[in-house]
């Protein structure tokens, strides 16, 4: 399996630029900005980074700014955590979570579409240095990347030098890329030639000028697995309740001989739906999504259900190098990893129907609902690409558990009077799911009629008179707000009791994003 740095580097003159790691981190300063091959684990620096950790340790007061597509690992990230003062625009680490609330580090997250494009505009400023994990470096220099597209062609594009760390551990991923850049201003924007999730209208490798790498490094980690916890009775609920509307959208749209393409976010619940899917009536299925994930793996054996998926990533639970060489043979031509702002674009994703589906934080009672923020103030990961399918879908799904255990013993309501941070609107989701029900948005209806649905069919029973109550408190309007501070107070006074009271029924399942 294993692959000798030879084989992989097929350009003579970068081949002379291959160093140990400890000195291709020299070629960072304090300072720098910094864009990252990686998205939800896949594709990241795993050599580089951690290296680079180390020498900033050496440097006094060192800073540097770090870019990435999405989430690193935090095998990846936690080390370096410490030196960086800018992050940008998704993280999943809890070592740069505790530095953001501290104020210790400035993070701010965007949609990943608007991020890949923004990155090629120079909304981000100068990119000093791109460090890119690749599976191959082309005789041209050019090169194939691996596991993850991102931002990686991006970062390769615009920065004022390169590092290449070249994985020869991993398998070769040869054809499995679309590689298409933005087009930035004073270009005119083009339309973007997909109508099938198959269809491939790029290079399978990237292009850029290799003059600009200074550095080769050669890694031999695979890529750190994905955890996943069993998803227990809460997340198969969900997911029944997901394929019944799907079930309803089939005979009420006529989708008899088609299903949409599908999005799904990443997490247990996702997890559990894609499985469910496996044991659906759906035929056929094909996926235009960020992350291809393990719950694909059962469709992808199943040719008379997978018809074909686009992807931005592919995160796996078990990354053992066979298990994924055999992935990339059974998928190969069916499967297409594309940058992100392919992946998560607006147009696309409008034109091909695209069913979205994702889990949120929490959500109210009039449909607004919160990816990000827990309480309103403290960030989780970021708002990922939930946004740009949520907006752009065909049909948007948000589903999650009804309710949710704390830290501190407490179980708390997941569908509240109002979302204390508001990433997706009540314009932008077509139906809300937790495991005792769906409520959906078709039609025109009232708020007050939409909440009503949304208590009796998504909150839990122990919390639908406590909500009923306030919408009957909130009074007259459209979508009526309890403002005056002594009510307000005592309704949370009670809702807090009620929390307190719960009657011991185990906590909703872990979110995704």
């Amino acid at each position: 399996m294993t692959s000798s740095i030879g084989e992989r580097v097929q350009c003579e003159a970068l081949l002379r630029k291959l160093v140990p790691v400890e000195e291709a981190v020299r070629h960072v300063r304090s300072g720098d900005v910094l864009a990252v091959s990686g998205f939800t684990k896949a594709g990241e620096p795993k050599a580089f980074l951690p290296a680079l950790a180390r020498h900033l340790a050496g440097l006094p007061d060192a800073r540097i700014s770090v870019y990435s597509g999405a989430s690193l690992s935090e095998e990846v990230e936690a080390p370096l955590a410490p030196f960086i003062a800018r992050r940008g625009p998704y993280m999943a680490s809890a070592a740069s979570r505790r530095l953001i609330h501290a104020g210790k580090m400035d993070y701010a997250d965007a949609h990943l579409s608007h991020f890949a494009r923004g990155l090629m505009y120079g909304f981000y400023g100068d990119i000093d240095l791109a460090v890119v994990e690749v599976s191959r470096i082309r005789p041209d220099g050019s090169v194939v990347l691996s596991a993850s597209v991102g931002v990686s062609a991006e970062a390769l594009a615009r920065a004022r030098a390169v590092v290449l760390e070249v994985n020869t551990a991993i398998p070769d991923f040869t054809g499995m890329h679309d590689i298409v850049l933005p087009p930035a201003p004073p270009t005119i924007g083009w339309p973007v030639p997909v109508t099938g999730v198959r269809d491939r209208i790029g290079l399978p490798y990237v292009l850029f000028d290799p003059s600009r790498v200074v550095a080769v490094v050669e890694s031999r980690q695979p890529d750190f697995p994905v955890a996943f916890r069993a998803g227990g009775a809460t997340c198969d609920a969900i997911a029944g309740h997901v394929l019944a509307f799907l079930g309803e959208c089939r005979d009420r749209f006529g989708w008899h001989h088609w299903v949409p393409p599908l999005q799904s976010g990443v997490g247990n619940i996702a997890n559990a739906v894609i499985s469910g899917l496996a044991r659906s009536p759906f035929q056929r299925l094909h996926f235009w999504t960020e992350v291809f994930q393990e719950g694909l793996l059962d469709l992808v054996a199943d040719r008379d259900r997978f018809a074909g998926a686009s992807a931005s990533a592919m995160s796996l639970a078990d990354t053992e190098p066979t298990r994924v060489e055999a992935l990339i043979r059974a998928a190969r031509g069916d499967l297409v990893l594309r940058p992100m702002w392919m992946s998560n674009n607006p147009e696309i994703i409008t034109r091909l129907h695209v069913v979205a589906m994702n889990t949120p934080l929490e959500v109210d009672i009039y449909g607004h609902a919160n990816s990000t923020h827990v309480g309103g103030s403290r960030v989780v990961n970021g708002l990922g690409g939930s946004g740009d399918f949520f907006r752009n879908a065909y049909l948007s799904v948000a589903h999650t558990p009804s309710i949710r255990t704390l830290r501190d013993g407490r179980t708390v309501s997941c569908v509240l009077p109002y979302v204390n941070h508001v990433d997706h609107t009540e314009h932008d989701i077509k139906c809300i799911v937790t495991e005792h029900g769906y409520a959906t948005n078709f039609g025109i209806r009232s708020p007050r009629a939409r909440a009503r649905e949304i208590i009796d069919r998504c909150a839990h029973p122990h919390f639908r008179p406590l909500l009923h109550d306030y919408v009957t408190m909130a009074g007259d309007g459209d979508e009526p707000r309890l403002l005056a501070m002594d009510r307000l107070e005592g309704w949370w006074r009670d809702y807090d009791a009620a929390c307190a009271a719960f009657p011991g029924e185990p906590g909703g399942a872990p979110h995704g994003h």
